[in-house]
């Protein structure tokens, strides 16, 4: 066998080495960026940014791993060998991941100025029509689910940490930078409304949901029910008034 390439699972062969890795990586952030800052320029269009620009992304990557003989199935999206196993992890990454995610948010609109706190784009214009309105409400927790619970996780999760860990296989912290560099994007890519405060706490989530996925032994199913249940807890308090859209 080549040393370029890695049985795969189900015993096929994973082609290319880091210089196949490099192009996968490239090839998906760059789609993610292009389609996403096109589209955040039309005011008609920027709610959908995320979502439209992730899913074209995911395309993207789901291409480059056929091309490369590898399946989602074997980075993480596999039936789990205890389902037992996999409710105790959700249950632990919904606490961790909150837990983080309310703490790096309050700290950093604690330090900040509250002007540098404030979203580009606010909350309450993206999800102003979901209190008390059921048809919103719906359309946003199949959002919740179909993009955050399984599509980021997928993309900034599996598919990231697996082409940067093997990018960086020969270097010191190879790593550590495959699971804090995805962290930091995720980060990014949320800040366009949820401001600085909502980027830093999204990123630090994301960093413990990657350890966590490596912690899991590559099983992505905690994360992706964890995230889902987070994001269906947030649209049910704002649904039901009890959180503003803000």
């Amino acid at each position: 066998m080549d040393a370029s390439q890695t049985v795969g699972p189900k015993g096929r062969v994973a082609r290319g080495g880091r210089g196949r890795v490099a192009i996968d990586i490239g090839l998906v952030l760059g789609t993610l960026l292009v389609v996403k800052y096109g589209l955040l320029g039309v005011e008609a269009l920027w709610t959908y940014a995320g979502p439209i620009s992730l899913l074209f992304a995911l395309a993207v990557a789901g291409w480059r791993l056929h091309a490369g003989g590898e399946t989602w199935a074997g980075i993480g999206l596999k039936r789990p060998a205890s389902w037992g196993k996999t409710i105790l992890w959700t249950l632990l990454a919904l606490v961790l991941t909150t837990a983080v995610g309310i703490v790096l948010e309050g700290v950093v609109r604690s330090v900040l100025e509250a002007s540098a706190t404030q979203p580009v784009r606010s909350n309450a214009g993206r999800f102003a029509d979901v209190p008390g309105n059921t048809v919103a409400f719906v359309y946003w927790l199949a959002v919740a689910w179909i993009i955050g619970g399984l599509a980021e996780e997928m993309l900034f999760r599996a598919f990231l940490i697996t082409r940067l860990e093997r990018l960086f296989s020969r270097i010191p912290l190879g790593l550590v930078f495959a699971v804090g560099l995805p962290a930091v994007l995720f980060g990014q890519q949320h800040f366009y409304y949820q401001g600085i405060g909502g980027a830093i706490a999204t990123g630090g989530v994301a960093l413990v949901s990657g350890v966590l996925y490596l912690l899991c032994k590559r099983n992505l199913w905690p994360l992706s029910l964890s995230h889902g249940l987070i994001n269906s807890i947030g649209l049910t308090l704002i649904y039901t008034g009890l959180q503003p859209p803000g």
